[in-house]
Order: structure tokens, then C-alpha cells, then sequence
């Protein structure tokens, strides 16, 4: 694959050079929340190597006749750069395989678009979106570090009476289970129920240490606890 890619989009140069600022700020703020400071130290060639990327307009003298396309989609592709009006340039793009930051940066950024055309430079073919998003979801993403690096989940004690509010963790952790093996997304609006979402998420924990790490009140963590067990259920 070429060092050099080019993403060719409909939105105009102003509100994509927004989107790519904001991602990346997003990006760096989430990088903050799943990995300690030392990690981020012991990552941090990695994350320095992340392709530098140029909001631009596209040249005047560029033409889609300029590119490689498979005859298969060549008018689709054709129609698409036609009614483009902006493109981002990626410059020295680290290889997939060796930085799985690179390959979470890249996803996390296409899935703000409905379509994005291509080109990865040389002889290489034009391509729509989920092809490269396709190719790119073969490697490594930087969740596999989280993992790798994260510490082991403390089970759910049961060798003693449960009280009603460790059925209620308990019945929640199922949903997130359910979901996690459906491959569902879940999106919330509350900050207090993505917050204790979250916290179930990466760690298995009883009652009394998942309520002191939401750090609510006791009547507050219970309503959202309940909350959130009613809302991931609606989700189907």
C-alpha cells in the first residue's frame, strides 16, 4: 500500500475541515480516557506515527481520468468525484499492521461520512468507503491494546446472599453480554447512564465497588442502575 492517501468528499471545504478538527480532539480526548498516562508514554511512538492529515480543496486540474478504476464502477466512481467538493490528504501513513492507533484513527474519522471516494496512490485502484473500511477492520485497532494492558476483572461474588441491587448488576451485565455478542451499538444520551455503562463495560464488578466508582449518591445510583437495565433491554 502506498505511504499516501487521498479521501475525496461531497461536504464543502469549510464544514470538513470542522468535522476533521473535531474528530481529532474527540480522538485525543478518548485516547486520554482508556489509557493511564504511563501507557500513553509506553505508546507514544505509535501514536506520533499517525499520518498527518491536510484539510484541502481538490485541484482544479485534477480530473477523475487521472485515477485508476476498476471498469466495474467506473461511472459511479466518475459520478461521485464529479459532484466532490473537498478532500483530505494523509501523508506518510504508517503500516496497518504495525499501528493499530493509525487503524482506530481511520475508522473512527469514515464513520462520519456516508461515502468517501479513495485513492491510495500508484496503480492502485479507486474505492468507495466500506472497501477500505473492509480492508481496515483486518488489523489490529488500538481496543486491543485496552485489553492487553487492562486489569484483570474482579467476578461478581455470589458465595454470599445477594441483596436486590446485585441482582439488579447482575441482570445488567447480561444485556451488556446480549448486545456485546450481537454486535449492537449502543448509544446513550444520559452522561450518568454512559457512565455507569462504561465502567460495566471494561470491568465485572459487585454493587458496593461499581457504586463507589460511579461516585453518585447511593438513591441515584440505584434509579440509573435500574435506568439502564430497562434501556439497554429495549434495544433489540
Amino acid at each position: 500500500m502506498s505511504r499516501n492517501h487521498n479521501f475525496y468528499f461531497r461536504q464543502n471545504l469549510k464544514d470538513l475541515d470542522l468535522l476533521v478538527k473535531a474528530h481529532q480532539l474527540s480522538f485525543e480526548t478518548l485516547l486520554n480516557d482508556e489509557f493511564s498516562d504511563g501507557e500513553l508514554q509506553n505508546f507514544e511512538k505509535l501514536i506520533d506515527s499517525i499520518a498527518a492529515i491536510y484539510v484541502q480543496p481538490i485541484l482544479s486540474e485534477l480530473s477523475f481520468d487521472d485515477f485508476y478504476s476498476a471498469a466495474s464502477e467506473e461511472d459511479k466512481q466518475r459520478s461521485f468525484f464529479e459532484s466532490c467538493k473537498s478532500s483530505i490528504s494523509l501523508e506518510n501513513i504508517p503500516y496497518f499492521e504495525s499501528n493499530p492507533f493509525q487503524v482506530s484513527y481511520l475508522l473512527s474519522l469514515l464513520e462520519k461520512f456516508d461515502d468517501v471516494l479513495i485513492d491510495r496512490g500508484g496503480v492502485s485502484e479507486l474505492c468507495f468507503k466500506s472497501s477500505y473500511v473492509y480492508e481496515l477492520k483486518k488489523h489490529k485497532t488500538f481496543e486491543s491494546l485496552i485489553s492487553a494492558v487492562a486489569p484483570q476483572p474482579r467476578e461478581v461474588k455470589t458465595s454470599r446472599p445477594i441483596d436486590p441491587i446485585d441482582f439488579l448488576v447482575l441482570d445488567v451485565y447480561k444485556e451488556i453480554m446480549r448486545l456485546e455478542n450481537s454486535g449492537k451499538t449502543v448509544l446513550l444520551e444520559s452522561e450518568k447512564l454512559n457512565r455507569i455503562l462504561k465502567i460495566m463495560t471494561h470491568e465485572r464488578l459487585d454493587a458496593t465497588s461499581l457504586f463507589k466508582k460511579t461516585t453518585m449518591g447511593a438513591k441515584e445510583f440505584d434509579d440509573h442502575l435500574e435506568k439502564l437495565k430497562f434501556t439497554l433491554k429495549k434495544i433489540i
